[in-house]
């Protein structure tokens, strides 16, 4: 058996060159990769092993897999690697003249209205910084912020995530809405009564929005105790859209960024003769990264952005 404490004595590279085969699922294609020969990778691999303890490839008709220890130890390779090309382009940053980076997290609802539309608005201006977009489900950009793998996500504001010491402000309110396509009998209907929708297909985006089971909560809320959603899709969006447009399904989505897509999605709102829960979007980070210059930045980027854009609207549908 292998013992933990002979990790120390890997060297870095060979964990690197051991990720690299493990990734191609060949020692010969590896080689290519690295410019290096073939007997000096199976070198390698001998010296992990004799560290190890065991066999960390198992050879077989079409090439190489990793055994469990191997696996493991490809993993750190594939960190060292990581690590490595981040380091490049630090360098790189800086010989171009940026003073740092920021890493920003968004949903897939954000990151498919709102956002793109934004990041492209501050490439005509760029900052002094470079920026680092991760696009992921909000209860998992909440983790990663904690980790410090993020400085800052744009996520639901009443994400409960309890008291992790995260900073959060509000950055626009929003709220849910029933969507149908354009084409459907309750397009754009007011005073519609829940019990019109009980027939439909419903399709669950609470993963992709961050809260899960909000369409269960929120059906019940209806009272529509007897529906379930039949299709649960998770970090995309166009392909509700889709259904939206051809079936007789219906969605609950947020109600002002989903009016993004109606020039590109042939999608409407159902007025209903009850409120649905609000869903305001704030910015979170860590209290730490809230005072860096960046983030100041970037805050002040997006916030004159949403002035012109969504809460213009927002001014608009209250005059």
């Amino acid at each position: 058996m292998w013992h933990t404490g002979y990790l120390y004595l890997m060297d870095p590279k060979h964990l690197l060159q051991l990720a690299i085969i493990v990734e191609l699922g060949s020692v010969t294609k590896a080689a290519r990769k690295l410019n290096v020969t073939q007997p000096t990778l199976s070198r390698t691999v001998k010296i992990i092993e004799d560290r190890a303890g065991g066999a960390v490839l198992r050879r077989g008709r079409h090439g190489v897999t990793a055994t469990d220890i191997g696996a493991r130890l490809a993993a750190e390779g594939r960190a060292i690697l990581r690590s490595s090309e981040q380091a490049q382009t630090v360098v790189q940053e800086w010989r171009s003249g940026l003073s740092g980076e920021l890493r920003v997290g968004v949903g897939p609802m954000l990151a498919a209205t709102i956002m793109g539309d934004f990041i492209a608005e501050t490439i005509e201006a760029p900052p002094s910084y470079s920026l680092k977009m991760h696009c992921e489900v909000a209860a998992r950009l909440a983790k990663r912020l904690k980790n410090n793998e993020l400085d800052v996500a744009i996520i639901p504001y009443d994400l409960d995530r309890k008291d992790d010491g995260l900073h959060r402000e509000n950055l626009f309110r929003e709220h849910l809405s029933i969507f149908v396509g354009e084409d459907d009998p309750l397009a754009g209907r007011t005073n519609v009564s829940p019990q019109e929708l009980a027939d439909y297909h419903w399709i669950s985006v609470g993963a992709i929005s961050g809260l899960f089971d909000i369409t269960r909560e929120t059906l019940d809320r209806l009272g529509l105790p007897m529906v379930t959603p039949a299709t649960e899709i998770t970090g995309d969006v166009t392909m509700t859209f889709r259904m939206l447009e051809k079936t007789k399904s219906c969605s609950m989505l947020p109600f002002r960024m989903t009016g993004t897509f109606q020039n590109r999605f042939r999608v409407a709102p159902v007025g209903l003769n009850v409120d649905l829960p609000p869903r305001n979007i704030g910015l979170w980070s860590t209290t730490t990264n809230r005072d860096r210059p960046e983030v100041v930045d970037f805050i002040k980027r997006l916030d004159a952005y949403l002035t012109r854009t969504i809460r213009q609207d927002i001014a608009a549908a209250r005059a």
